[in-house]
C-alpha cells in the first residue's frame, strides 16, 4: 500500500470512526428519551430532529470507509467464476458507474446545502441550520468519490495488464 493509499485509509477510519460516535450518542438519546416518557410525561424536545440530523452524520460518514475496504455486497459468486481478465472489465465498468453515480450525487449535495445556507433553513423545534450538515454529507460523497477514482484506476491497471496482479 502507498502513502496516498495510507493517508486515504487513515481519513476514512477517522470518519468511521466519528459515525460509530454518532451511533453512540443516538442509541443514548433514544434510551433517555425513552426512559424519560416512562418515569415523566413527555420526552426531550426536539429529540427527533437530533436523531435525524445524527442519522445522516452516521450514514454518510460511514460510506468511504465501506467503499475503500470493499465492504459493500457484490456479486462475487458469479464474477469470481470469469477469468481474471473478464472480472477486470466488470471491476472497470461497476467502479465507473459508481463514480459517475457518486459525483452527481456529490454535486446535488452541495448544491442542496448552498441552497440551504442561502434560505437559511433550520429544524422546526431546536432551530438547528440544515446546511452544517449538508456539507458534512458532501464531504464524504467527494471522500468516496476519491476512493472510487482509485479502484477504478486499479481496475483500469489490471485491465490492460491482461487481469494478473
Amino acid at each position: 500500500m502507498n502513502s496516498f493509499e495510507k493517508i486515504l485509509r487513515s481519513v476514512t477510519e477517522k470518519m468511521a470512526m466519528v459515525a460509530q460516535v454518532a451511533i453512540v450518542a443516538c442509541m443514548g438519546l433514544v434510551v433517555v428519551e425513552a426512559i424519560k416518557r416512562a418515569v415523566v410525561v413527555g420526552g426531550i424536545r426536539g429529540s427527533s430532529e437530533i436523531v435525524e440530523l445524527l442519522a445522516a452524520v452516521i450514514l454518510s460518514m460511514g460510506i468511504g470507509y465501506l467503499t475503500f475496504v470493499k465492504g459493500h455486497v457484490a456479486v462475487g459468486l458469479i464474477v469470481d467464476r470469469f477469468r481474471p481478465r473478464v472480472q477486470a472489465v466488470f471491476d472497470v465498468v461497476t467502479s465507473a458507474i459508481a463514480l459517475g453515480f457518486t459525483i452527481w450525487l456529490t454535486q446535488a449535495m452541495a448544491n442542496f446545502g448552498l441552497s440551504k445556507l442561502k434560505d437559511g433553513l433550520e429544524t422546526g423545534t431546536l432551530q438547528i441550520p440544515l446546511y452544517p450538515f449538508c456539507f458534512v454529507i458532501t464531504f464524504a460523497l467527494a471522500l468516496t468519490c476519491v476512493v472510487l477514482i482509485r479502484d477504478l484506476l486499479k481496475a483500469v491497471i489490471m485491465l490492460r495488464r491482461g487481469g494478473e496482479a
